[in-house]
């Protein structure tokens, strides 16, 4: 399936946080980030780039362990002022640590500038600060941003200096902690800024009213003349005084806003993180495609290691060898089936030179000559590892059913050139045993018991990773014991990675209602015992692949 401009941008970030250990997920909900994952909410792919970029910057560069507390304790509009001084700090450093990002912050800042636009100046210190946040994407090169421009005529040039201050100083700061100096700075001169404007009206005010007193008090036809001629040009002066000050001539705004002078500095309305807005600008989107996408999955936070140091006896069973070499043929004489092309002396794939000499001398036994090309595969094997499977002891237990057919499927295709897999276990957690990134499935893998059956939310989470793959085919094998805890969700995710081009193979352990277990619309294969595998197998991948 041929991916969009957006799709492929969120591929090319994704990938690279995942050689950076960061796990990027697509589900249903709200995007955020823990600081080893990002979590982004499905919808359009432009609104996902946008928020993945977001995302990415605070994971990689901002201290929230430092910053926590002042956060929670400090007041709206001081939080606000450190939350967009912390946006151009961490845009910038993601720029520059990803030199290729420009043109999605470029395309993604046309959202910014929706919001922005669209937005009611509210004479509080909001109206400042996302002045403040577009002198800095402006600053950082993203020129996208300019539009929004156009409702800020208000600012008059000395605010303006003042916004270009800080944003450069957001720019160079070293770490969050600074930027929260500079936040508290910025609320500090503004204060001043907007004092000292006052206190200059109100002497304007006062010099013009002690004018005409002196007029009046003199009590002549020349002194009320010279009297009269001074109290107009004060009053024309203190008009073209606050017409300055409000960033027009005529002492008229061209926008809503009131002007610099009648902002109330300490007061703030909105939430001014860049994350929530974008994902308020989402939900005000048309969501019917995403509302039945469920929300993320919980990950395990161990790896594999620890895990086998903490319970060494916990293990998959060891690899049935007669199943394993039966799947593998299976999956061998259906790949060079499939690679099998006939034309005469025709080459397909890699050269063979001895069978072409023989065609070339005119062996008739050398004319059919055939290439193994690559698969241009990439496969994920999702294993149920909830309560009613059981531990993988014996064969009285579906877990050790399944262990066995998902080490089998893994260790099979993995044998065939250019195709990529992934295993991993699911409950009410999830638990990555082997990537797509790792070549070789590990021999000794550590089995958890993972609870409940979120069977929907996993399939997001695998189903994440196989979009980010460039295969050119995408599949997903799911092994379970049957109905999960909300079918719904199942129906969801496998709408939602149809769409994107992951194609979802269940394989069922022990009989099972299959309309229980939302997979009622597939073809399912249904096994009671390893040794069934290789059949099934066969016949889903014929179908499939």
């Amino acid at each position: 399936m041929k991916r969009n401009t957006e799709q492929a941008s969120f591929s090319m970030l994704s990938n690279a946080l995942t050689r950076k250990g960061v796990n990027v997920t697509i589900a249903g909900g709200s995007s955020y980030t823990n600081g080893k994952r990002i979590v982004i909410g499905v919808g359009p792919w432009d609104q996902m780039v946008c928020s993945l970029l977001h995302e990415s910057a605070h994971l990689n560069h901002t201290n929230f362990s430092a910053i926590g507390n002042v956060m929670q304790q400090t007041s709206t509009a001081l939080k606000n002022a450190i939350n967009v001084l912390e946006d151009i700090r961490i845009d910038l450093r993601n720029i520059r640590e990803f030199p290729g990002a420009i043109q999605s912050y470029q395309s993604s800042r046309r959202i910014l500038v929706d919001i922005i636009t669209k937005r009611e100046f509210t004479n509080c210190l909001d109206d400042i600060l996302y002045y403040v946040l577009l002198v800095g994407n402006l600053e950082n090169g993203i020129t996208a941003i300019k539009p929004a421009l156009a409702g800020f005529d208000w600012v008059t040039l000395e605010l303006d200096k003042l916004c270009l201050k800080y944003a450069q100083l957001a720019q160079t700061a070293k770490d969050t902690l600074e930027v929260r100096e500079l936040a508290e700075n910025l609320l500090l001169e503004l204060a001043a800024m907007q004092q000292a404007n006052q206190q200059e009206a109100e002497g304007e005010a006062e010099g013009e009213a002690e004018g005409d007193a002196e007029g009046e008090a003199e009590g002549d036809a020349e002194g009320d003349a010279e009297g009269d001629a001074e109290g107009d040009a004060d009053a024309e002066a203190e008009g073209d005084a606050e017409g300055k000050s409000n960033g027009n001539t005529s002492g008229k705004t061209l926008s809503n806003s009131k002007g610099f002078n009648e902002i109330d500095l300490e007061q703030s309305f909105e939430d001014l993180d860049v994350g929530k807005l974008l994902e308020a600008h989402r939900y005000q989107q048309d969501m019917s495609n995403y509302s039945r996408v469920p929300e993320p999955i919980k990950v395990v936070p161990y790896t594999v290691q620890e895990l086998l140091r903490g319970n060494p006896s916990n293990v998959f069973p060891a690899a049935n060898l007669q199943v394993n070499g039966a799947v593998a043929n299976a999956v061998k004489v259906m790949f060079r089936q499939r690679n099998m092309k006939l034309s005469g002396v025709t080459q397909f794939g890699e050269l063979d030179e001895d069978r072409l000499v023989d065609a070339f001398l005119g062996n008739p036994g050398a004319k059919n000559i055939r290439r193994d090309i690559a698969a241009n595969l990439s496969v994920g094997v999702l294993l149920d590892a909830s309560g009613s499977m059981g531990y993988p002891w014996d064969d009285t237990h579906r877990s050790y059913v399944a262990t066995k057919a998902a080490m089998a499927m893994t260790q099979a295709l993995e044998k065939q050139s250019g195709v990529l897999t992934s295993l991993s276990l699911f409950g009410d957690f999830y638990l990555e045993l082997k990537g797509f990134a790792l070549k070789k499935t590990p021999s000794v893998l550590p089995y958890v018991e993972l609870g409940g059956t979120s069977t929907g939310s996993a399939m997001m989470e695998m189903g994440s990773k196989l979009i980010l793959q460039s295969s050119q085919k995408k599949v997903m094998f799911v092994i379970t014991d049957g109905q999960p805890d909300v079918p719904q969700e199942v129906v969801g995710s496998l709408d939602w990675l149809a769409q994107h081009g992951v194609v979802v193979l269940p394989v069922i352990i022990g009989q099972v209602e299959v309309r229980f277990t939302g997979f009622k619309d597939l073809k399912v294969a249904c096994i009671d015992h390893v040794n069934e595998l290789p059949k099934q197998l066969m016949q889903l991948l014929k179908q499939h692949i």
